[in-house]
């Protein structure tokens, strides 16, 4: 279903339905994701349609920029370096295309949603809470559903460390689309109270294409891409 698309377009699964249509001179646009309907009418102006996973941020409403992934214990040794892959929720955007720019009209997702507080109730920030479970190799996922995040974790610290979580800023985020939706990251542990994670604009072998930001797309400007300093732990 990702990609970019003439309009006319139609696509149906036993999940998302998609329908663009030719309505008395302007063209109906009908989403359909597991009951959560939307539909708007758009004038001709539009010349085409672009369907990508987004930043997973953005339901049911835009709370919070953050990221923050749960997943069994791992305890680093003092320099050593560990790449694992985690899943994370996909939300799927819809972008219009005008004149080479575009424009956002819709998002939608099959995961579920909730929230959390990373670090102290005055100074945490809210964050979009995931469970995963770790693997080595890469598995199956539903990529309208899960994407695969690539982690590689480096301890620079003293101490051995246990990781259990790992926060992102999604306002750097680099998603990529193939036969999977996918990110590349890094962590690396300073001491067991602080670790720094940044994103890698990398595509993987198996998904070249290179997804829409849509932090981007709504007009703001990225400041930071430097990464996110998690200094509530890694537990």
């Amino acid at each position: 279903m990702f990609g970019r698309y003439e309009m006319g377009f139609s696509y149906a699964d036993p999940n998302i339905r998609i329908q663009l249509t030719d309505n008395a001179g302007l063209i109906k646009y009908e989403r359909d994701c597991a009951g959560q309907k939307e539909s708007r009418y758009l004038g001709r102006t539009f010349s085409a349609i672009h369907i990508l996973p987004v930043e997973p941020v953005n339901l049911p409403e835009t709370l919070t920029h953050f990221l923050e992934i749960s997943f069994p214990s791992l305890l680093i040794s003092p320099g050593a370096e560990q790449t694992v892959y985690l899943k994370f929720p996909v939300e799927i955007g819809v972008f219009l295309e005008s004149g080479g720019k575009t424009d956002p009209l819709d998002v939608f997702s099959l995961a579920p949603v909730k929230f959390s507080l990373y670090g102290s109730p005055s100074s945490g920030v809210i964050t979009r809470w995931y469970e995963s479970d770790l693997y080595t190799d890469i598995p199956v996922t539903d990529p309208h559903r899960e994407g695969l995040m690539s982690l590689h974790i480096k301890n620079s610290g003293t101490e051995t460390t246990t990781v259990s979580r790992a926060v992102f800023d999604s306002s750097s985020m680099s998603l990529f689309y193939g036969d999977r939706v996918a990110m590349t990251a890094t962590m690396e542990i300073l001491s067991p109270l602080i670790a720094h994670t940044t994103f890698s604009d990398t595509a993987p072998a198996d998904c070249p294409n290179r997804a829409i930001d849509l932090y981007l797309a709504r007009g703001f400007s990225i400041t930071n891409r430097k990464g996110y300093f998690m200094e509530a732990g890694t537990i």
